[in-house]
């Protein structure tokens, strides 16, 4: 079997995330999810094509920040909704002219056998989440994971967990993941107004993974590791000097 790794995912699954596995990063925002997508973008473009679905952010950023991969990057324009902007860039392949789960699955099916990718990457699902029927938002989830399944891609898919209602919907639709990566802010820290992030692995189908938190920092680029002990041994002799 196949696998992609990448730090820091390497201290935690440390087999590799499997090709034919669907995948998904969820959090809130701004706490690193498209950057640990990226991470793994790069992961698989250094061996195969790519299909990236960008509704978050322009396709001129997406091809500047993986330009080292260029050749292999085939981008489907999901920010522009069919604006001429979206169609302009050579890397473009597909142009999402509306919020519709059905044509969506449509461009990723035509896309993918002619450019002989084997990954897949769809950041973010919120955009349909916002404006399409659940149910087909679970249908194009099951779809996506048949096509994973039947061209051996590694599909990643982004959802930014930023409301009750939304994390409620992705919770109901978890099942149809192979993997699920966690991100966000130790809750326990960002009360004393101390905010550092971590990541999991909540659920990695049939393989042996930790189920630690991982906590990080982004700096210059790169994911770089915390030691949370020393974080809290810091804060502990901190509140002693205070209390005394």
């Amino acid at each position: 079997m196949e696998t992609l790794k990448i730090d820091p995912l390497n201290q935690l699954i440390p087999g590799g995330i499997p090709f034919g596995y669907l995948i998904l990063v969820r959090g809130d925002l701004g706490m690193g999810k498209t950057f640990m997508v990226k991470q793994i973008a790069r992961g698989i473009l250094s061996r195969y094509p790519v299909l990236y679905v960008t509704f978050d952010d322009d396709p001129v950023s997406i091809k500047s920040e993986l330009s080292d991969y260029e050749a292999r990057l085939f981008i489907v324009d999901g920010f522009n909704l069919g604006e001429p902007a979206g169609k302009s860039i050579p890397s473009v392949v597909g142009n999402v002219t509306e919020l519709d789960s059905r044509q969506l699955l449509n461009i990723i099916q035509t896309n993918l056998p002619q450019v002989k990718a084997r990954g897949i990457v769809i950041d973010s699902i919120n955009d349909l989440l916002a404006n399409v029927d659940p149910r087909s938002l679970l249908l194009l989830l099951k779809e996506v994971k048949m096509i994973t399944r039947r061209y051996g891609t590694l599909s990643v898919i982004v959802a930014h967990t930023t409301t009750e209602d939304i994390s409620g919907i992705i919770d109901n639709m978890e099942y149809v993941f192979d993997g699920i990566i966690e991100i966000e802010l130790d809750p326990n820290l960002a009360q004393l107004g101390i905010p550092v992030r971590r990541l999991r692995v909540k659920r990695l189908k049939g393989l042996p993974h930790a189920i630690d938190w991982f906590y990080f920092t982004i700096s210059r680029g790169s994911i770089v590791p915390v030691n949370i002990d020393d974080i809290k041994k810091a804060l502990g002799a901190a509140l002693n000097i205070k209390g005394g």
